[in-house]
């Protein structure tokens, strides 16, 4: 587990993203466990949330997430709500191409990427891709799909920490091949991987918010043995319109 924040605002925030990921109804020692803080700095922090109506007593000593934390955030769904806006896109290509789609929602926090949401392809043969999952920039299409468009300060600390591959353990390109490569998926508008030693492929194209921010990427991904049975700029092209088109509901939704 990263190391907690030392803040007192941060770790409002920090607190606020557990209870708001964590069980329904949580106690004091529990969450503390959970953030790796003494329970006295947890009970004062909770004071906080209590009073803005972000965390509510339960029964006995327990907490749960309060009614001021859900408006909030189906305020934010109401506008744009990233998984259900894409789970159309997802299942069209999925019924297009017959290989799994994914949606992978950055996380500026992590510098990482979350799979949000698979579709997955009627194959048995697939690549095993988990709801919640992380995904390492550096590495294949979805990843590079995100870091290609990431503000340049945020893509030069995720260069300097790439590693071996996370999945493949596969050694990472030199810093010239990857910044080629990135350069070639911002012409292009789309990442696309082949890796036959581990069998696994895929094309990837960014999502954009409504100030041209990078809310992740969609991407169908499939073993690469089946990689080349596909028109591969027809493929290309059909996951950069989707990218495109879920980009647009996105400005469209924050307008």
């Amino acid at each position: 587990m990263t190391e907690p924040p030392r803040g007192a605002a941060e770790r409002v925030a920090y607190l606020i993203r557990l209870v708001a990921a964590g069980p329904h109804r949580f106690s004091l020692g529990e969450l503390a466990a959970r953030a790796e803080l003494p329970p006295s700095t947890v009970h004062r922090l909770l004071k906080v949330l209590l009073d803005c109506g972000f965390v509510e007593r339960g029964s006995g000593q327990s907490y749960r997430p309060g009614r001021e934390l859900y408006r909030t955030a189906s305020q934010l769904i109401a506008r744009f709500d990233l998984t259900r806006s894409a789970r159309p896109f997802l299942e069209m290509l999925v019924a297009e191409w017959q290989e799994t789609a994914v949606l992978c929602a950055y996380s500026p926090p992590g510098r990482c990427g979350i799979i949000a949401d698979v579709v997955s392809t009627p194959h048995l043969l697939r690549f095993a891709v988990e709801k919640g999952g992380e995904v390492a920039l550096p590495w294949g299409s979805l990843g590079r799909a995100i870091l290609a468009f990431l503000p340049t300060g945020e893509g030069e600390i995720l260069l300097r920490e790439a590693g071996d591959g996370p999945l493949t353990g596969r050694p990472r390109p030199t810093r010239a091949e990857l910044e080629a490569d990135l350069a070639r998926i911002r012409k292009e508008g789309t990442a696309r991987y082949f890796d036959p030693r581990h069998d696994i492929a895929g094309i990837a194209a960014p999502i954009f918010g409504a100030e041209k921010e990078m809310l992740g990427c969609i991407g169908v991904t499939m073993p690469s043995a089946r990689y080349r049975l596909h028109e591969e700029d027809d493929l290309a092209a059909a996951v950069r319109a989707a990218a495109i088109r879920i980009s647009e509901l996105a400005a469209i939704s924050y307008s």
